[in-house]
């Protein structure tokens, strides 16, 4: 029985795989990162609107939350031993829908703050009628 050589079994190089092999080859730390300057942005810009306070300032509870979460999976990752390994595809697949909810609730909170300036602007002109 004639076997193949392993290097005829072996991509030659990265250009011949896919790109979510490539995908798959980042470090955690590096997919999370994304999700966790999202959670930072969210941050701020909830301590800036003026329209909407309460129900920003609950986007920023969970959206909070939601970072020490992440950030606990960064350390959970990174401190697992030599003998354990840690399976990271249900983490992927987790950080890449936080990161697409992040980024909606980062417009709609930006709403928030520019709605705020219209008004204002709104109601001086007003007042000056």
């Amino acid at each position: 029985m004639a076997t193949k050589p392993l290097a005829a079994i072996l991509p030659q190089n990265k250009q011949t795989q896919n790109p979510t092999t490539i995908e798959q080859e980042k470090q955690i730390e590096e997919v999370l990162s994304y999700p966790i300057l999202l959670s930072d942005r969210v941050d701020e810009v909830v301590k800036e609107a003026e329209s909407f306070k309460f129900e920003c300032l609950e986007v920023g509870k969970k959206v909070g939350n939601l970072c020490q979460m992440l950030r606990a999976a960064v350390r959970l990752s990174t401190s697992t031993t030599v003998g354990i390994s840690f399976y990271d595809c249900p983490l992927r697949r987790i950080a890449t829908e936080v990161s697409k909810n992040l980024e909606i609730s980062l417009a709609l909170l930006k709403k928030c703050k520019r709605r705020s300036k219209l008004y204002l602007h709104h109601q001086q002109i007003k007042n000056e009628v």
